[in-house]
């Protein structure tokens, strides 16, 4: 798919084309056994006539994954009425956008964590540019790294790794100062090898 746009209407027919991709996946649902409920969106934007994506940087407070890169997201609470509402309350806690300036894409489908969280993404679109309200405790910066940086498979290097008897790749990307692996690099890599290459 083109990630740079010369109009407007150029991103609209993105998101459209992305939404009926995001549909067709089929990645299985995972049974979340013990792990902790979570749920992440994986926002896009148009930045200077490219797609980017919205990262976090968590800060040196919270209670797991510190300092690392993310999305905005996080545990399932007993008020959530879906996983899909964790996403956006947590988006809007952590960063201040409200659930109504998203435009929902879709469902990505589970991941899990070797930390012990079982995390579905979900995809959505927002305006650009973005008023962020940080919540300091849990977010130290927001990031909007371009989406080619994954398309294009621009990592540092692959570690292997084994979890659950099943070998992964651990990507590791560096946009600017910061260090993007983990979770958040394979969901990003997997996103755009499986909805964004024609």
């Amino acid at each position: 798919m083109k990630l740079e746009f010369k109009r407007d209407k150029e991103f609209q027919e993105f998101k459209f084309e992305l939404k009926k991709r995001v549909s067709r996946s089929e990645r299985p649902k995972i049974e979340v056994g013990n792990l902790i409920k979570s749920a992440v969106m994986l926002l896009i934007m148009n930045k200077d006539n490219k797609a980017h994506v919205l990262l976090t940087k968590r800060s040196m407070n919270v209670e797991t994954h510190k300092g690392h890169m993310s999305f905005p997201g996080g545990a399932f609470d007993n008020v959530d009425r879906s996983l899909l509402e964790t996403a956006l309350r947590e988006t809007d806690e952590e960063v201040g956008i409200k659930p109504a300036d998203i435009e929902i894409i879709g469902e990505l489908g589970d991941f899990l964590t070797v930390s012990g969280f079982h995390v579905t993404a979900f995809v959505g679109a927002i305006n650009y540019p973005v008023k962020y309200k940080v919540n300091i405790d849990e977010i130290a910066e927001c990031i909007e790294v371009p989406l080619s940086l994954f398309v294009n498979r621009e990592y540092d290097r692959i570690e292997k790794m084994n979890y659950l008897g099943t070998d992964l790749d651990v990507y590791y990307y560096y946009y600017k100062k910061f260090e993007i692996w983990g979770l958040t690099a394979r969901i990003l890599t997997e996103f755009a090898e499986n909805m964004l290459l024609d």
